[in-house]
């Protein structure tokens, strides 16, 4: 088995269901025997980190995200009602509650801690409406924390933890790393993120899914010229790697869900292709999947 890499620590960014590019990612790493120390996801890249970190890995995990089971979980009946309430600005502040996803997971996962995650750790970005603060938390129900991160505003209402309500991690700490910054423990960053292959041209129509993707990209765009500043001042070896994807629908076939994973796995090997030098990974062959 695939030993962690000591003080390496991998950020998955949000993006709009992005976790199959993220899961493709993971999983051409770990083949690599690149084990991240650390794991710090926003929306999601929460559910492909967290899934990842709690033992769902290689083809188990691949056939579980293109599974119609998990595929469906994001969706329940009664968003017909809520739809209605959103557009109306009256009884649903979102359209999909949750609950199948939550139930998927925890049949899963059970009643796993965050904290009880060791190899690697994880930590999960939230928005936490009732502070009205962004927050990477480290302790909690994996599940809970997993869905909170990942419920995009107005797509998803919000969730309530231990009495707070929680939103999109995207929203505040679209690739949360800031973290790290003067933690001693973690030397590398690797940040993955995710892109459209067609950008909305300035002016053009631009569909709910891409206004919600613009908002989290402007307070986060100022913020990351602050954190390479800091990551420089802090000695710390930032490395972006970026998969450029087919734009995906709210609904996934399987086959479509295969090809954004693939283009995450694409990436992965590309990047691995390049991590030979002094200053890059050397790669170890993993153990073979037992799956």
């Amino acid at each position: 088995m695939a030993t962690s890499e000591k003080g390496l620590g991998l950020s998955l960014a949000s993006s709009f269901f992005g976790h199959y590019a993220h899961c493709g990612f993971l999983c051409e790493l770990e083949k690599a025997g690149v084990i991240p120390a650390r794991i710090a996801g926003a929306s999601a890249g929460a559910l492909a980190g967290g899934m990842w970190a709690a033992g769902l890995r290689g083809t188990a995990l691949k056939d579980e995200i293109l599974s119609f089971g998990f595929r469906r979980s994001f969706f329940d009946f009664s968003a017909v009602w809520r739809i209605l309430g959103v557009l109306s600005w009256s009884y649903s502040p979102g359209i999909f509650e949750g609950s199948r996803m939550s139930k998927r997971l925890t049949d899963l996962f059970g009643e796993l801690q965050i904290e009880d995650l060791t190899e690697p750790r994880l930590d999960l970005a939230v928005a936490n409406l009732s502070k009205s603060v962004g927050e990477i938390r480290s302790s909690g129900r994996l599940v809970d924390f997993i869905i909170a991160s990942f419920s995009m505003p107005l797509v998803f209402c919000p969730r309530t933890i231990n009495g707070e309500r929680f939103l999109d991690g995207g929203i505040s700490n679209e690739t949360p790393y800031a973290h790290w910054l003067d933690d001693p423990e973690v030397e590398r960053i690797l940040v993955h993120k995710i892109r459209m292959e067609s950008e909305t041209p300035r002016g053009g129509f631009m569909n709910p899914g891409k206004v919600i993707a613009a908002i989290h990209e402007i307070p986060n765009a100022e913020l990351e010229v602050y954190r390479r500043r800091h990551a420089e001042a802090s000695g710390k070896e930032l490395i972006f790697v970026e998969t450029v994807q087919p734009a995906p629908g709210l609904v996934q076939s399987r086959k479509q869900g295969l090809v954004l994973f693939e283009a995450g796995a694409a990436t992965a090997r590309k990047w691995l292709e390049k991590q030979n030098g002094p200053s890059g990974f050397r790669t170890k062959p993993s153990s073979p999947d037992p799956r």
